[in-house]
């Protein structure tokens, strides 16, 4: 009888150390998982965050002027569209530039919005608007410049 339970414990006592062993393994390969899992999230979230930048950089912008010709000293409307549709924005800052100063003359974030022009001079073609956004701690610019049919 004593040989039996020594028999039993021992058979036990390997079991439960054999059992104990696999838990382990079973954990470090879940460990193991979970750090590959957590590398893939960040480059994934990196390549999200990378399309969205190169998206703004990639935008222009284009202006729709409501008549064809334009009078001087008549202000006129002028539709600004960012080269993109029904996409959100960053909040963006409107620009112009007069005798190479930069005037603020708005904020947005929508892909379209108005920009009122009154021509000095049939020369006074030409406005030159621009959007300055803030993304990721990063200034983006976005040019438009304007040719427009000026009579008096």
């Amino acid at each position: 009888m004593k040989y039996l339970t020594l028999i039993v414990i021992c058979v036990l006592a390997f079991g439960c150390n054999n059992n104990s062993i696999q838990k382990t393994n079973e954990t470090d390969q879940l460990l193991a998982k979970i750090k590959l899992l957590e590398e893939q999230n960040q480059k994934l979230k990196d390549s999200i965050s990378r399309d969205q930048m190169d998206f703004l950089h990639s935008q222009i912008l284009i202006g729709i002027s409501d008549d064809e010709v334009l009078k001087v000293g008549k202000k006129n409307n002028i539709v600004m569209l960012v080269h993109t549709y029904n996409r959100e924005l960053p909040k963006y800052e409107i620009y112009t530039v007069v005798d190479n100063k930069e005037i603020k003359i708005g904020e947005n974030n929508q892909t379209r919005f108005n920009f009122e022009f009154i021509p000095k001079s049939v020369e006074d073609n030409s406005p030159e608007i621009f959007l300055k956004m803030q993304y990721k701690g990063e200034t983006i610019k976005i040019p438009g410049k304007l040719l427009l049919k000026v009579e008096k």
